[in-house]
Order: structure tokens, then sequence, then C-alpha cells
């Protein structure tokens, strides 16, 4: 069937072309637009209902409400929690309702509870779903409330309970364009059936309204479209999580992100193998956080323009794409808390690390940036002088395949700013220069823990130490044989515990401080060392302790001015 469609002004119906409510659009003249589909005014007519595709039942933990319902154009009759309705293939049952929400707040969890819809045939949805909320005035319904529909299509799977055998929602009509905190939050959750979503034309987004939406429905292929360019907090988080079939992503158009808006979006689309363009430059906290994590079929990223970066804003954000081969250029100078922290962790097949230009850092800034990027063989330069706390802490943790590391320049440390930063580069066979005076707390501990190709180690020219400073720094490097020389005459709490651990070749040590050795500064400091080698200590010490937390057994001791 064909239409003409008649629109007062062009802006009018370039809005009705962007929103994609009513499509395909052909032409514009004089205000006229010829439309070849539209069905969607039929379904926007028609209140909610299912269509059966097989023999079942349906029931609905309804609570303290009602709903009337109607089958096959049958008399209206009303449903209430112990209705159970028997149908089988070919049926329509309509429903309507007088009722704000289908959720309430547990008083004592204090949080939403669904009063879910319940078939246990195989069914189409279709109709207005305004018709739930206004009744027979549905047409007419220009507002949702709260949480008006959260996990309307919902199951426990985690407690056995069956999937809601929706098979596609693409005629029902959600067709309120300015909606609510949370209406279709958890919507379609669990639906493994779910092959084809609603259209959601809202332009106007509230906080967690689309959260979760359809997060597991793991037959889901495409996306519906998201016209949407101002956002809000949460508003797609987990929306797509774990729809492992879904092989395209929605075009995002927003320019000014809000907090966490596409947070976990599309983590764990296993088949998703590009990923929209990202064009945003006003970012937010966690905007970006874990959109993509467990992608693992993505190869390439989005780029991204922003130049002043949020607090979490990429954290995870290609976390265990493991096909994923090159990063996008990350030009940003302004950094945040944990901006970067987690970004490709686990990225194997990432060879190649983006510039980090930036010059001062902040808190966890790159953070366990490039854990496990196993195939990644060089560092990225690190100019930054100015470090925060546990800026570079396990960046490069478990990059076997990287063989040098970049230059650190900072002379003033920060809590845990290095620690485990090369942990587990087993190919690392050079450390780099460290040349900074001024300690903190944990600054180095772990720096090269694990790293088993490590011949020697760099200058420790810090006389004045803090506590867990080089704690398990060196630990397990299998084929380092003589330690930094250590001038600090005065140690502290846990300074100096496990730093050689399990250093097996290491025979000569020379340590200048005279504080006696104990396990509260030097705990098994020198456990699993050579079994003879020489020890040089200050000709002012005045202890002779020997031991794991000591002087190593076997070993041959000199003396000499500090």
């Amino acid at each position: 069937m064909k239409y003409i469609h008649y629109f007062g002004t062009e802006a009018a119906y370039n809005q009705e072309r962007n929103n994609n409510y009513i499509e395909p659009w052909i032409s514009y003249t004089e205000g006229k637009g010829i439309d070849y589909n539209k069905s969607e005014e039929v379904y926007f007519k028609m209140p909610f209902t299912v269509e059966i595709l097989e023999s079942g039942e349906i029931s609905w933990n309804l609570g303290e409400l009602t709903v009337e319902y109607s089958k096959n154009s049958g008399p209206w009759t009303t449903m209430d929690s112990e209705t159970s309705i028997s149908v089988v293939q070919g049926d329509e049952v309509a429903f309507m309702g007088i009722n704000n929400m289908y959720s309430y707040i547990d008083s004592d969890e204090g949080e939403y509870m669904p009063y879910s819809f319940r078939c246990s045939a195989r069914f189409n949805a279709k109709g207005n779903i305004m018709s739930l909320t206004d009744g027979d005035n549905f047409e007419r319904a220009t507002s949702v409330d709260d949480y008006a529909f959260y996990k309307l299509f919902w199951s426990n799977t985690e407690e056995d309970e069956d999937p809601v055998p929706i098979v596609s929602a693409e005629h029902l009509i959600l067709p309120v364009r300015s909606i609510s905190t949370g209406c279709y939050d958890s919507m379609f959750m669990s639906c493994t059936y779910l092959l084809y979503p609603p259209k959601l034309p809202a332009t106007v987004l509230y906080d967690y309204c689309y959260q979760c939406m359809f997060q597991g429905c793991s037959s889901l292929l495409a996306a519906p479209k998201l016209p949407a360019t101002a956002l809000a907090d949460s508003c797609y988080a987990f929306m797509f999580y774990d729809c492992v079939s879904l092989e395209r992503a929605p075009r995002l158009l927003a320019t000014t992100l809000e907090n966490s808006c596409y947070s976990y979006m599309f983590s764990g689309c296993t088949s998703l193998s590009e990923a929209p363009n990202l064009p945003a430059t006003s970012l937010a906290q966690s905007c970006y956080s874990s959109m993509f994590s467990g992608c693992t079929s993505l190869t390439s990223a989005p780029e991204l323009p922003a130049t002043s970066l949020a607090q979490s804003c990429y954290a995870n954000m290609f976390s265990g794409c493991t096909n994923l081969a090159s990063a996008p250029e990350l030009s940003a100078t302004t950094l945040a808390q944990s901006c970067y922290s987690h970004m490709f962790s686990g990225c194997t097949s990432l060879t190649s690390a983006p510039e980090l230009s930036a010059t001062t850092l902040y808190t966890s800034c790159y953070y366990s940036m490039f854990k496990g990027c196993i195939s990644l063989t060089e560092a990225p330069e690190l100019p930054a002088t100015s470090l925060a706390q546990s800026c570079y802490s396990n960046m490069f943790f478990d990059c076997t395949g990287l063989t040098e590391a970049p230059e650190l320049s900072a002379t003033t440390l920060a809590q845990s700013c290095y620690a485990n930063m090369f942990s587990g580069c087993t190919g690392l066979t050079e450390a780099p220069e460290l040349s900074a005076t001024s300690l903190a707390q944990a600054c180095y501990q772990g720096m090269f823990f694990g790293c088993t190709s490590l011949t020697s180690a760099p200058e420790l020219p810090a006389t004045t130490l803090a506590t867990y400073c080089y704690s398990g720094m060196f630990s397990g490097c299998s084929n380092l044989t003589t330690a930094p020389e250590l001038p600090a005459i005065t140690l502290l709490s846990n300074c100096y515990k496990n730093m050689f651990f399990n250093c097996s070749a290491l025979n000569y040590i020379k340590a200048m401080f005279t504080t006696k050795p104990s396990r509260t500064y030097t705990d098994n400091w020198v456990f699993g060392v050579a079994s003879t080698g020489t020890f040089v200590k200050n000709s002012a010490a005045t202890w002779t302790t020997t031991g794991t937390n000591a002087i190593p057994t076997g070993w041959t001791v000199q003396t000499v001015s500090a």
C-alpha cells in the first residue's frame, strides 16, 4: 500500500527522516514526502499485542495490578497474577491497562523489582506499548513514568527460569520521544530468542533509560537506530552486553557525553567486527568505560578526537579485544584519574602502542593500560616528569614480547607510581635508568617482578628511602647476577622486602645500611639467591646477621666505608 504524507515545512520532513520513525523516505518536494511503508501507523493505533507462534500459556506476575486482555478480537477480560491464558499458533492476544509502571520498589532491598510478562510459547510483540499504561487512550500518550517497563520481558535465568521466548519486537511501538529515568531498563534482558528489536525514536534521554535493554539477547543480529544526540547518565550502559550475535553497531551521533553513557554498551559482543564512529569531544566520567571489552572480532578501533579527558573515560574500553591489531591515536594532553586504565588490557594482537605525549599525570592514569599485550614489542615514550599515585602501575604487566623499556626521567616519584610496571615482561633484557632521588611509598614495588631475561639492574641513587619503596622490585629475575648498589644508611618499614626474592643467579650485593636487618625491613629479601657470593657492607654497620632477611648464608662478607 502507498501513502502520500504531507509536511508543513521541509524542516519537519527532515526531522522525521532523521528520527527514522517512519521509513523509507523517497524524496521531498514542496513539503511532500512519499512513504512506501507506512505500516507503523497501523501498529501505532494497535494496543500492545502478542502474536503466538506455537502452543503454550501466557501469565503475568502483576502483583496488585490488573490488565485487560482480548484474545483474537474477543471480549476484554480482566487479568491478574492468577490468570493463565491458553494459546495456540496463530492466536493474537491484546492487552490494555491503566498502570503507571510495571515495576515496584522492594521495601527490603530498596530497589526496583519487575512485574514481568510470561509466555511459554514463542511469540512476536507488536502494537503500542503505551496501551499498558494509558488504556484505550494510548494513542495520545506523551510521557512515560520512571522504570515503567523495567524488565518487562526479563526472566531470571540465573535461577534456571526459561527465557521469555519473544522472537520479534520489530513492530512493537515505543512512541514517546521524551522518555524517563530507567523506563526501558533491562526490558528484554536475557531474551535469547529475540532476533528483531523495536525502533527507538526518542531524542531526549534520561538516566538509565536504555540501560541493559538487550543484555544477553544472544540471537540479536542488528541493533536499532539511536537518533538521540542529547544523552544522560548511563543511558546506553550495558545496552547490548553479551549480544554475541550482534555484527553491526548503530551510529552514535552525540558530541557531548554524560557519565557512563556508553559504559559496557557492546561488552562481550564477540561477533562485532567494526566499531561505530565516536565523534564526541566533550567527555564525562566513565563515558566509554568497557564499551568494547571482550569484543574478540574487533580488528580496528575508532578515532578518539577528544583532547581533554575525564575520570575513567577510556578505562577498559578495548580490554580483551584479542584481535585488535592497532590502537587509535591518543592526542589528549590533559589527562584525568584512571583515564586510560586497562584500556588495551588483554589485547594480545596489539603490536604497537599509541604515542602518549602528556607531561602531567593523574592517579592511575595509565594503570594496566597494556597489561597482557603479549605482541607489543616496543613501549611508547613516556615524557612526563610530574607523576601521580599509581600512574604507571602495571602498565606493561605480562607484556612478554617487550624487549626494551622507555626512558623514565622523573626525579620525584609518587606512591606506587612504577609498581609492577614491567612485571612478567620475560623478554625485557635491559632496564631503564632510574635517576630519582626522592622516593615515595611502594614507588618501585614489583617493578621488574619475573623479568627472567634481565641480566643487569639500573642504579638506584636515592639515599633516603620510603616504606615498601623497593619491595619485590627484582623478585624472580632469575638471570640477574649483580644487584644495584644500595647507598641508603637508614632502612624503613618493608623497604627491601622480597627485593631479590628467587633471583637464583644473584651473587653480588653491596648495601650500605647500618640499620640491623630483620623482617621489619628486609623480609625474605635474599630468599633463593645463589648459594655463594659476595656481600659488601658498611664498615660502620655493627650487625652480623645472616639468613634470608640479612646476609645470605654461605656468602663472603667484605666491608667498606660509606
